[in-house]
């Protein structure tokens, strides 16, 4: 007897494993399953529910819902990852390699890029930089291999340097108003 009402007990505190589909997103991570019940995304559902989805759902001795996983989505078009009640998400892992046709990284603030001990490549058919207050690159060594430089500067174009050597294997062409050698 002693053993069954023991048993009881554990049955009625042991969370429900159940299926549900989402509705309707609600305020802080909180989604409406098409039943009308309530369910809070679980942190380790890095998955943002979308309605349509069908979805693990974990039912608590206190009446609590987490959506634990998604098991299927209608639309595949997209998904986006998201942690609940965490302000960063970090990756960190000996080797990452993403591939994709296209990537887009966006941010409000900032965006750093570093390589503290090897090379960091940008390879593509076109690269665009553009800056609406400054641009700064600073390196012990610069080399360039371009076929055609075309540099404009609206106000003032400075080069300095220890030596400076300008040749041309055709024409060097210096027009201006008043040229100052010297």
């Amino acid at each position: 007897m002693m053993f069954a009402t023991s048993r009881r007990s554990f049955t009625r505190n042991t969370p429900q494993l159940s299926e549900a589909v989402i509705h309707e997103a609600l305020d802080g991570h909180v989604w409406r399953l098409e039943d009308g019940r309530a369910a809070r995304q679980a942190t380790s559902c890095v998955v943002m529910p979308e309605p349509g989805d069908r979805v693990l759902l974990v039912s608590m001795a206190d009446d609590s819902r987490y959506v634990l996983h998604i098991l299927s989505r209608q639309d595949r078009r997209g998904a986006t990852l998201n942690v609940p009640g965490a302000e960063r998400l970090s990756i960190r892992q000996e080797n990452i390699d993403v591939a994709s046709q296209t990537i887009a990284l966006r941010a409000v603030d900032s965006v750093e890029l570093t390589a503290v001990q090897g090379p960091l490549s940008l390879n593509a058919r076109n690269i665009f930089a553009s800056a609406t207050e400054s641009l700064v690159h600073t390196a012990c060594t610069y080399v360039g291999q371009v076929e055609q430089f075309l540099l404009h500067a609206r106000q003032l174009l400075r080069l300095h340097g220890e030596q400076t050597l300008v040749t041309a294997r055709q024409d060097a062409k210096i027009d201006a108003e008043r040229i100052s050698l010297g």
